[in-house]
């Protein structure tokens, strides 16, 4: 089960989507932009349908929780690091064989500058975006392995992360893609440096979700695919897909 934050978080093939943005310009003359796109991710039974508990949903996150983890590479069972079950999914957690907690967020040499600006005998602050880039960040502290899972689902359940952790990794690159074209354009003038910051940081805000509330159909679309019912050909076939399209992005996406 994967869960998206946005912080958005989603819950997968015994899973849900969750969304959670969340954070960080530190600022000095130059600020440094780092909000955090959590995505989670989890696995469900075979129904005729994903369950509501099991569907793609995005929840607003502390924009000041820090959350720590590792950018996109192969996973395996040891990066599923949490103790128990996350608490609001604990009555479906028998119907759940693991929990992804993924997120989305701004690298740490994104940066905005805001500097003073005098004009109609006012003093005022103005912002502009200098480099803006995305990266999906697996967090293995919030992320659940079911310990009784059955030993013939591993494989298929740990491929099914791994696309899940892909999914959004392409998602990011697609902001950062789109970021592109429309940052540079970006100025922001306030009274106060907060004011300029948390403008922009506003705007950001926007542009994110509603890249993952369009992610997040695909997330959606892929518990479909292969999370209602043991489904190798289907998944391995999305497994193609996404790889496929991460070469597609690779290049120069994370030129800094």
């Amino acid at each position: 089960m994967a869960s998206i934050t946005f912080f958005p978080s989603f819950l997968w093939v015994e899973r849900i989507l969750l969304s959670h943005l969340a954070r960080v310009f530190a600022m000095r003359n130059r600020a440094l932009i780092y909000p955090m796109l959590s995505l989670f991710i989890t696995l469900v039974t075979a129904c005729a349908q994903l369950p509501e508990y099991a569907k793609p949903r995005m929840i607003q996150i502390d924009e000041n929780v820090i959350i720590t983890g590792f950018t996109y590479r192969q996973l395996t069972i040891e990066d599923f690091r949490a103790s128990s079950f996350p608490a609001y999914l604990s009555t479906h957690e028998k119907n759940i064989n693991a929990h992804s907690a993924i997120t989305i967020r701004i690298t740490g040499d994104s940066n905005i500058s805001i500097i003073p600006q005098h004009m109609l005998d006012q003093n005022n602050y103005l912002g502009r975006i200098n480099h803006l880039v995305f990266e999906a960040v697996m967090i293995p502290d919030k992320s659940w392995w079911n310990p009784k899972m059955k030993a013939g689902m591993t494989t298929y359940v740990l491929q099914h992360e791994q696309i899940h952790f892909a999914l959004t990794e392409i998602a990011a690159r697609k902001l950062t893609r789109d970021a592109r074209k429309w940052s540079p354009n970006l100025s922001v003038i306030k009274q106060t440096p907060q004011e300029v910051y948390s403008e922009i940081l506003q705007q950001v805000k926007v542009r994110v979700n509603s890249t993952m509330e369009a992610n997040q159909k695909r997330h959606l679309k892929f518990d479909n695919d292969t999370s209602l019912f043991y489904s190798p050909l289907w998944q391995a076939w999305w497994l193609e897909m996404v790889e496929k399209e991460l070469k597609q992005t690779e290049s120069g996406i994370h030129g800094r």
